[in-house]
């Protein structure tokens, strides 16, 4: 299963590099977004970094090949993460795009992705691998999140809501996945005594 969900998530992002990053890099979508372009190029830099490099140091954490690049790997992530995540903030302060309760939902994501990834490296740091494991998991869902909150922008999940279901779809997408994460990571400590 973890398999599975693994290369889900790897395929929807291809198709959100494929339908957003691309028309970034190319400069197709460069008109809308000119009076904050650099912000945006450098937060799409570091979001395809996160998605990339998070996935990369989960595989080598998860099937323990190449363990020795773990490390450099995870702080890439970590640090380019970081960058993204912080550009959510400015991004959101500059940008004029409609509706700008959007900017909430993302901000919020935006702050436990911080929060979380910052949890994960503590962890680390202090020898504590078990818990740097379900800390690096929870950060990876979340980073995931950000390519549904992306997904979210080009379907209509929520018609009957006009414009303020784009807001709506934001929360449901970040929050449900990590929620979803949090009962796989705490299933087996709810077991009863005879199941373990």
């Amino acid at each position: 299963m973890p398999g599975i969900l693994f290369g889900l998530a790897v395929l929807s992002s291809l198709v959100v590099i494929w339908t957003t990053v691309l028309p970034m890099i190319d400069g197709a979508a460069w008109p809308r977004h000119a009076g904050h372009l650099p912000l945006i190029l450098t937060h799409v830099t570091g979001g395809v970094s996160m998605v990339v490099l998070g996935a990369i140091a989960l595989f080598i954490g998860w099937t323990r090949r190449l363990f020795r690049w773990h490390r450099w790997f995870g702080r890439a992530y970590l640090v380019l993460g970081s960058m993204a995540a912080i550009l959510v903030f400015a991004l959101g302060a500059v940008a004029p795009h409609d509706p700008k309760s959007l900017y909430i939902a993302t901000d919020t994501l935006a702050f436990t992705w911080l929060a979380v990834a910052a949890m994960g490296w503590r962890a680390a740091r202090n020898g504590r691998f078990a818990s740097h494991r379900e800390w690096m998991i929870r950060s990876y869902v979340l980073s995931w999140t950000f390519v549904g909150c992306r997904l979210a922008t080009m379907i209509d999940f929520y018609p009957w809501l006009g414009s303020e279901g784009l807001t709506a779809a934001v929360w449901v997408n970040w929050i449900v996945p990590l929620v979803v994460c949090e009962i796989a990571l705490r299933w087996r400590d709810g077991s009863s005594r005879l199941a373990r």
